[in-house]
Parts: structure tokens; C-alpha cells; sequence
């Protein structure tokens, strides 16, 4: 192998990786983002139930209660995310170190499921309430 093959291919060795690490912190970041709104959610919500408990309709306050659930169920989801990804980060470079990196199209396709569900339900409560 010539000089120039060598240097190519180390350059596309590196590419790989510096790739995957991108991929790896835009898990983070995203997972990041879930644990904080899911965070947010929560705490306005019990805020909201606390500071004016006679003002509040008993309807809405059930939907207050259900929104608590739903901010634990974001900040679960960031924090399963997040292992997630270093799993995923871990099982690629391997991969790419072998030469066999194969995409896991059924963990994104879980992940993608249940951030749009529990999106869909944070819409449908900010239009229902």
C-alpha cells in the first residue's frame, strides 16, 4: 500500500469516528433537552396546583395531575436516551474499528415512537387546557 492509500484511509478512519462522535452528542444534547422540559413541566404544573388550589376547577386540575406524569415520563425518556447513547456510541466504535458498522434502525425507530408520543400529549394538553 502506497503512502497516499495509507494517508486516505486514515483520514476516513478518523472521519468515521469524529462522526460518531457528533451522532453521540446530538443524542446528548436531544436527551438533554427531554430531561429539561420534562423537568419544566413538572414543576409548572405542581406549581400550579399549589398556588391557587381553591381558583382551579376540578377538571383541570386532574389535567394538572396528568401533566406531572407526563414531565417524569420525559425526564425517564431523556435518561434512557442518555444510556442510550453511550451504548450506541460504544457498540459503533467497535464497529468501526472492525470494519462492520451496521446502523441500529430499531432502537431509532422505538426512540422516534415515544418522543412523538409524548409529544403529541404535551399538544394535545397545551390545546385541551
Amino acid at each position: 500500500m502506497s503512502g497516499e492509500e495509507s494517508a486516505k484511509r486514515t483520514e476516513a478512519y478518523a472521519r468515521e469516528h469524529l462522526a460518531n462522535e457528533r451522532t453521540h452528542l446530538a443524542y446528548v444534547r436531544t436527551a438533554i433537552a427531554l430531561l429539561s422540559f420534562g423537568i419544566t413541566l413538572n414543576r409548572f404544573s405542581l406549581y400550579f396546583l399549589e398556588a391557587a388550589p381553591g381558583a382551579a376547577q376540578v377538571g383541570s386540575r386532574s389535567m394538572l395531575r396528568e401533566v406531572v406524569g407526563l414531565g417524569a415520563g420525559m425526564v425517564l425518556l431523556g435518561m434512557a436516551l442518555m444510556a442510550w447513547a453511550a451504548v450506541r456510541y460504544l457498540r459503533a466504535y467497535s464497529d468501526i474499528e472492525r470494519g462492520a458498522y451496521r446502523p441500529d434502525r430499531t432502537a431509532i425507530l422505538i426512540f422516534t415512537a415515544a418522543i412523538f408520543l409524548i409529544g403529541a400529549a404535551s399538544v394535545a394538553w397545551l390545546f385541551t387546557s
